[in-house]
């Protein structure tokens, strides 16, 4: 199973369609600033999403939580926890949350590392075709999960 992991599209739906036509994912998760840009993607996989603060559809909550092969992922934009100035609110949280994976965006620079046992990604931003940016999980039974981030523009 293979999920695919944008964020920050604000508006990029080509960006979108590229990732998805490349990887052929399964399940499609939007980290805000952009969700709008959903609507015009054709997608038969599971699609989840989180309201980012430049997101106006007060109706989409600003995180969510799915597990995969026993392993509980929350996404979010990130923003509510100040993850431009530091990691420790949000690693704070993870932990209490009892997640395995976070996934976060806002801050438009991909990232990756573990604390307290917790694997925590940011996919970058999808915006710009020459520097955009997303992340994949694949999930393979009896396996730890792989996760690899990629370049729109290869």
């Amino acid at each position: 199973m293979k999920i695919l992991v944008v964020s920050d599209s604000h508006g990029s739906v080509g960006t979108i369609l590229t990732a998805i036509d490349r990887e052929k994912p399964d399940v499609l998760i939007h980290l805000g600033d952009g969700l709008n840009d959903l609507q015009d993607i054709k997608f038969s996989g599971q699609i989840y999403g989180a309201r980012g603060n430049c997101d106006l559809n007060g109706r989409v909550r600003t995180m969510g939580k799915v597990e995969y092969d026993k392993k509980i992922i929350l996404y979010m934009h990130g923003h509510e926890f100040d993850v431009h100035k530091t990691s420790e609110k949000l690693v704070n949280f993870a932990t209490t949350q009892g997640a395995d994976i976070v996934l976060f965006g806002h801050t438009h620079k991909p990232d990756y590392f573990t604390r307290n046992g917790i694997i925590f990604v940011n996919p970058g931003t999808i915006k710009d075709r020459q520097n955009g940016t997303y992340a994949t999980i694949e999930f393979a039974e009896g396996s730890e999960p792989v996760i690899e981030h990629h370049k729109i523009i290869n």
